[in-house]
């Protein structure tokens, strides 16, 4: 296998769809045949070639793919990715990661919206902020994230998580509304403050907060007590993904440090809902 390398040479001034920039695609590739791969945008394709300088370090060290400058322009860089690692030394355009199954994503500066939507598996790292509806799904879809990890150091944008069903999101900076809107399960961490209408139409899953909000929604109600033994686990388990995640993009450790020191043995207030929808999912608030 070989490591490509792609450097922005400059932006073509509209959007590019970027789905085809895998690692594992690339890798099989030669240099010429890189360079005349058509990247669709609007009604026009571009050729990699008119785009990127093309590096290529031929070695056993695995699918690997680096783009480096700013692709803010470009969109669904990651999508459907399975394997192998791909990172992004700028900002990212829309749909970062969509239906990612596999491998690691890494962004170090800015991601769009959608990051992660439909997401199934794999390590997705934003170290800057992302846009609205991450780990969501499309417009009209019924199933959001279903799998994997995603992780933005940053602030995070509306809907975030919207009918997530699985997987875990970790937030560290603060969200816009609606954060964990239609949840289905999976679980949701966030460091900073929260937006309006958090936890809309929850119906199971787990939104873990570090910092009390400025209220809690009337239809959550306290949780009772007796769950430590899930507590102790579910810290545990969390430090352990903030381990991968920060193996991943090490610009991600200070901003994942709160998650990653949850006392084990300090049980957060528990409270359920949304029980407007009958829902069964729970909030558990750090102090």
């Amino acid at each position: 296998m070989s490591a490509v390398t792609l450097s922005v040479k400059h932006a073509p001034g509209f959007r590019v769809d970027g789905s085809a920039l895998l690692p594992s695609a690339l890798a099989v590739l030669s240099d010429a045949e890189m360079a005349r791969l058509m990247l669709p945008a609007s009604n026009d394709a571009c050729a990699v070639g008119d785009l990127f300088d093309i590096r290529v370090d031929t070695g056993d060290n695995g699918a690997r793919l680096v783009i480096e400058g700013d692709a803010s322009w470009l969109d669904r860089l990651g999508a459907q990715l399975d394997a192998g690692s791909l990172r992004i030394e700028g900002s990212a355009g829309d749909y970062a990661g969509w239906r990612m199954a596999g491998g690691t994503l890494e962004i170090a500066g800015d991601a769009g919206a959608f990051t992660g939507c439909e997401m199934r598996g794999g390590t997705l790292a934003v170290a800057g902020n992302s846009g609205d509806f991450i780990a969501g799904a499309l417009p009209g879809g019924m199933e959001g994230m279903t799998g994997g990890t995603l992780v933005v150091a940053g602030n995070a944008g509306a809907r975030l998580g919207d009918r997530m069903r699985r997987g875990i999101v970790l937030i560290g900076g603060d969200t816009g509304d609606y954060a964990a809107s239609r949840l289905v399960a999976g679980t949701i961490g966030i460091a900073g403050r929260l937006g309006a209408h958090y936890g809309y139409g929850m119906r199971r899953g787990t939104l873990l907060l570090l910092q009390r909000p400025e209220r809690i929604p009337p239809t959550f109600t306290t949780g009772g007590s007796g769950y430590d033994v899930f507590w102790s686990l579910f810290a545990r388990a969390l430090a352990a993904e903030c381990g991968v995640a920060a193996s991943v993009s090490a610009a991600l450790a200070p901003r994942l440090a709160p998650f990653a020191a949850l006392d084990a043995h300090r049980v957060p207030q528990r409270y359920t809902g949304d029980l407007a929808v009958d829902g069964r999912g729970e909030l558990l608030l750090v102090e």
